[in-house]
Formats: C-alpha cells, sequence, structure tokens
C-alpha cells in the first residue's frame, strides 16, 4: 500500500454537491434587513408560537394545495425567527419578495422555480464538507484521460464507455484497480461557509444565454479548506494494473478558463496562478468537483461523445459541450461581468 496521503483542498470558485435536499417553506425565511437566509429547526419554530398561532399554522399545513406553501411562507415571514444565517445571491431578496406576491395563475410555476438546493452537510452541525466519492470521481477522470493520451486510444465507440474504461485500466467491478483508491470524506478547516447563488446557463461561443431556467444552489464560497485523506490499498490478485503514482495523472486546467474570459467572466487561472505560483503538478494539483464542473470533466480525453439537445432539430454528438453553467447573482444577468465557473479546486499534499 502506498503511504497514505493527507491532503487538503482549497476551494476556487463556488461548489455544489447535491444531497437531493431543498431548504423547505417550512424550515426558512429571508431576512429583509440582514438580506439573509435564516434556516431554523421547524420543531423549535412551532414551540416558539402560542396557541392561538400554533392553530392557525396547522389549518394553513392542513390545506396542502400549492397555493398553502405561499401562505406558509408569509406567516413565518410575519414572525420573529432566529437560525442559521446564509449569505445570499444579491438578487435572492427581491426574488422572494416578488414570490410572496405572486397570485393564483403563477404560484405552480413560479414556485418551482424558487426550490433551492441544499449543498452536502454535516447533520450534526450543519457545516458543508466534501464526499470522498465526489473526489474519487474527479481523480479517476483524470487517470482515465492521462492513460488514454499514453496508449493513444482516441475516439473510443460512444456506446461503449465501460469497454473504454475496461481497456484502460485493465480491469471491471471487481478486477477495477481503482477500487483500492479509498478517499475520506473532507472536513472544513475552520470555517467553510456557504452562499446561495443563482446558477445560469451560457453559450460558449457567444456568452448568450441558452435555453432553459436558472436553477438556485447552495455553494461552498471561495477561499474555504478541506481537509482529509487519499489511502491507495495494495491491489488484490484480480487486479492487473495496480494505481501507481495517482497524482502524476491528474490534468491540468483545461481550455475553459480560455472560454470564461471570453464571455467576459472572472478567470480561475489568475487565481491559481496568485496562490500556487510554481507548486502546480509538484505538491498541488487541480481538479473539478461538484455539480456543473461541466462535461469535459467526466468524460475521457479524447474520447469524449457528448450529446447535444438541439430542440426540434435532430440530438448531435460532439467532443465538447456548446453550453457553460456559471454562478451568478442574478437569475438574468445583463452582462457576463462577474459570472464563474462551478467547481474548480486544488489538491494540496501536506
Amino acid at each position: 500500500m502506498e503511504k497514505p496521503l493527507r491532503v487538503r483542498l482549497h476551494i476556487l470558485s463556488p461548489v455544489h454537491i447535491g444531497c437531493d435536499e431543498v431548504y423547505e417553506p417550512t424550515g426558512f425565511v429571508i431576512d429583509k434587513k440582514k438580506a439573509r437566509l435564516i434556516a431554523f429547526d421547524p420543531l423549535n419554530f412551532m414551540e416558539s408560537l402560542s396557541s392561538e398561532d400554533k392553530q392557525r399554522f396547522a389549518q394553513i399545513c392542513m390545506k396542502g394545495d400549492i397555493p398553502s406553501i405561499l401562505e406558509i411562507y408569509k406567516f413565518i415571514a410575519s414572525k420573529s425567527i432566529e437560525g442559521r444565517e446564509i449569505e445570499i445571491a444579491s438578487d435572492l431578496l427581491s426574488h422572494y419578495e416578488k414570490v410572496m406576491r405572486l397570485d393564483k395563475s403563477e404560484i405552480k410555476q413560479k414556485l418551482n422555480q424558487f426550490a433551492i438546493s441544499r449543498t452536502t452537510y454535516n447533520p450534526y452541525n450543519n457545516t458543508p464538507y466534501i464526499p470522498g466519492s465526489s473526489l474519487k470521481g474527479s481523480l479517476r477522470t483524470a487517470y482515465l484521460s492521462k492513460l488514454a493520451r499514453d496508449k493513444g486510444i482516441k475516439n473510443w465507440n460512444s456506446m461503449d464507455n465501460k469497454g473504454l474504461e475496461k481497456n484502460l485500466l485493465g480491469g471491471s467491478f471487481d478486477s477495477d484497480p481503482f477500487c483500492m483508491v479509498k478517499p475520506s470524506d473532507f472536513s472544513p478547516v475552520g470555517n467553510a461557509g456557504t452562499k446561495i447563488l443563482y446558477a445560469v446557463n451560457k453559450k460558449k461561443k457567444s456568452g448568450s444565454d441558452a435555453k432553459g431556467p436558472f436553477q438556485i444552489l447552495e455553494t461552498i464560497k471561495p477561499n474555504a479548506i478541506f481537509e482529509g485523506m487519499i489511502n491507495i490499498n495494495q491491489p488484490v490478485n484480480k487486479i492487473r494494473n495496480p494505481i501507481n503514482k495517482l497524482l502524476e495523472f491528474i490534468n491540468s486546467v483545461n481550455g475553459e478558463n480560455e472560454i470564461i474570459r471570453e464571455i467576459g467572466g472572472d478567470s480561475v487561472v489568475k487565481k491559481i496562478k496568485e496562490q500556487f505560483h510554481g507548486k502546480i503538478g509538484s505538491s498541488t494539483f487541480i481538479l473539478r468537483i461538484g455539480r456543473h464542473s461541466g462535461a469535459e470533466a467526466v468524460t475521457v480525453e479524447g474520447n469524449r461523445q457528448i450529446k447535444i439537445n438541439q430542440g426540434k432539430k435532430p440530438t448531435i454528438f460532439l467532443d465538447h459541450a456548446t453550453t457553460i453553467w456559471l454562478a451568478s447573482e442574478t437569475s438574468k444577468p445583463s452582462n457576463n461581468n462577474g459570472l464563474v465557473p462551478f467547481g474548480w479546486v486544488v489538491l494540496e499534499i501536506l
């Protein structure tokens, strides 16, 4: 077994790793004075209500229809509530106020658009963490891409991704050498704050809006730091090609940063150069993790066949995505200034 690696993840751009949870209407309010989302325990909230308010709130909840969700928002907003404060995008407060003024004909569609997806968190203290599985997926893709380059494998059959991985790794399932790579979950060092941002879809060539609605995501803020371990265990007999020198296989920053520059966004490259000059490839390595890290970050270089939906036109497959998801302070940014890509991190060996 290689010596266990103690590693640190530096968050360079907003990271969202889904946990299949959203902030429920009965569990938060947006404070207008603080411009913060206040997340609270619904049971504690109920205990703070008078008998009359409890009865009124129960009546609203028992309606069980979509308009009653808006009534819940309004009822909670009328109370003084304490809880965990979360920074929000500049446009979210006005968005929240618009939701509170919806009429019945708009409620179903507009409320669906106001769903706020939560990032992975420790349920005991509500702090964010990064699952080892998210890091492992990124490491695996980088490793496969390096193997494909070294072996000169290009344009593999797009319908046989499993065959490509088996060819590169020399095994599958219980003979897959990556089953010996075991990253721990990564816990925050100090305060790792989160911020609720909009995810907007842009066309790579023009920087104009792509089709599809925006999303609202809780993200881990840039400059947060997480620590964990990576163990590479001794391979069992079925594994023919053990994982060696894993970190040397990690890709460097790809061409997406040029796209970010073209459409007016901030450059992750600049931040990397400022913070990790001279260390990339030796003690620090660049990765992308989490939601909206891009189709290129989860496909093997030189063998990408990314499905492109063209509406009424036939679906096509390309070696690159035609759109990119960016983090934004507003749901409909008037220009591309201030938009940043999701999921860039630097892995540092300690």
